[in-house]
């Protein structure tokens, strides 16, 4: 759980919302760079999966193209 840790820490450009057993991260806003920063959030999550969660879902973005991904849903886990 440390990288979800570290980044509820470091912030950034994007929201993390966590309690217990479930963790959500989103863009800051639904503007296009933010939600294009996003990405390198994702990517970073992506890498980091199996450090204490699992994705549980990813929701890609219906109104852009691209596959933009604008919400993660983690299970943490014990």
């Amino acid at each position: 759980m440390a990288f979800i840790d570290d980044l509820l820490e470091s912030g950034g450009n994007f929201i993390l919302e966590r309690s217990e057993g479930i963790a959500s991260l989103r863009p800051a806003s639904d503007r296009d760079p933010d939600l294009e920063s996003f990405q390198a959030v994702v990517d970073r999550v992506r890498a980091h999966e199996g450090d204490g969660f699992s994705v549980l879902e990813d929701h890609v973005s219906s109104d852009r193209p691209g596959d933009l991904v604008d919400l993660l849903s983690l299970t943490i886990e014990d």
